[in-house]
């Protein structure tokens, strides 16, 4: 008989009501055991997302929705490792509403990581997508971590919350941040080593990419093309503020660096298509800064 191995799962969720009730069937057959549990994080969230879990819960007990008012993944995740995650679990695993995993992945993630003990996180292929075969290959040869589907160690995401580990409210995108954070031991400026994340090509995420047919869908590549290029504007603030500073200078929110921005930071970086926008980007972050949220953020519960 095989070692049973407590998994605790979190799941991000705002405005996904036409796909949450398949994300979760995906979690509940990817090797959830009897006594796990799978936390629905509902923020933000102005559909029936809520109701739809809720009527989920009522035949799963396994499945607990949790309505945070603040809509906003870095809060919510926050939230989840300081006053949600079970203590006893061995592994958390975090993955986005409108994905659905494959079958079996918890148990190909448990396997992995009994085999690689130097890894503290693993990650998850894409598959699907119009570019999910170079996204893959680009996860396993720099061992990337997409935000879409991960999970830490127990005993990785107890470090993080020894240490007071929370995410900015207002960063865009979990995964550049841990990927920084995790290669690096969780010591700001050490030697990465790339072991510390264990790419499991057996364990994948499906996902829909956006149209490219339409004037909508080019419409919404585009914004999602700012978006990652506000991303790394603010990936590059905090890595040089949390290695001049160290972790115990994070930022609540992460405009409160925004006065440090300059367009050349925006520009900093790989040089894709979409840089040619850093000084809109530039601008965009230092007229935003300072606004005040619309719900309590993690720090105010």
């Amino acid at each position: 008989m095989s070692q049973y191995h407590s998994t605790s799962v979190a799941v991000f969720a705002h405005n996904e009501a036409d796909g949450i009730a398949a994300n979760i069937r995906a979690i509940q057959n990817a090797g959830l055991g009897a006594d796990d549990l799978v936390f629905v994080l509902i923020n933000g969230t102005t559909d029936t997302t809520e109701s739809i879990v809720a009527a989920m819960a009522q035949d799963d007990p396994r499945i607990r929705p949790v309505v945070i008012e603040l809509g906003d993944k870095a809060n919510a995740w926050s939230f989840y490792v300081n006053h949600l995650a079970p203590q006893a679990s061995d592994l958390h695993v975090f993955v986005d509403g409108d994905v659905q995993v494959s079958k079996g992945a918890f148990d190909e993630i448990h396997a992995s990581l009994a085999v690689h003990p130097e890894a503290m996180a693993a990650s998850t292929l894409p598959r699907g997508g119009r570019t999910a075969k170079a996204w893959a290959r680009r996860i396993l040869h720099h061992h990337g971590m997409p935000g879409n589907f991960y999970a830490l160690r127990g005993e990785t995401l107890a470090r993080i919350k020894a240490q007071s580990i929370n995410m900015p409210v207002g960063l865009i995108g979990d995964d550049p941040f841990l990927r920084w954070l995790l290669l690096s031991g969780l010591e700001p400026g050490a030697r990465p080593d790339p072991a510390r994340i264990r790419p499991v090509p057996n364990a994948t995420f499906t996902y829909q990419s956006i149209p490219i047919t339409s004037w909508r869908g080019l419409r919404a590549l585009w914004a999602r093309q700012m978006r990652y290029q506000l991303r790394d504007l603010q990936m590059n603030l905090l890595r040089e503020h949390l290695t001049t500073y160290g972790l115990s200078a994070m930022p609540r929110r992460i405009d409160s660096l925004y006065d440090r921005a300059t367009p050349l930071m925006a520009l900093k970086g790989q040089i894709k298509l979409r840089k040619l926008a850093f000084f809109y980007t530039y601008l965009r972050a230092r007229a935003s800064r300072a606004r005040p949220l619309r719900a309590a953020a993690w720090y105010e519960k």
